[in-house]
């Protein structure tokens, strides 16, 4: 899916919330700045976090 198809899909899902649309409709004429936030998925690490996580009381 191209950055195109995927802020059309952001725009139309009913899993984002209606400020989130509205940040949206605002950059609809703005190639660039969809192209920016849209042109590839963020990849996040463990940020060195390893192994089993506990409840400390």
């Amino acid at each position: 899916m191209g950055y195109k198809e995927m802020y059309k899909e952001w725009c139309q899902n009913p899993f984002f919330d209606e400020r989130t649309k509205q940040e949206l409709k605002q950059i609809e004429n703005d190639e660039e700045e969809i192209k920016e936030r849209f042109y590839k998925e963020l990849e996040f690490g463990t940020a060195g976090l390893r192994g089993i996580m506990r409840k400390w009381n």
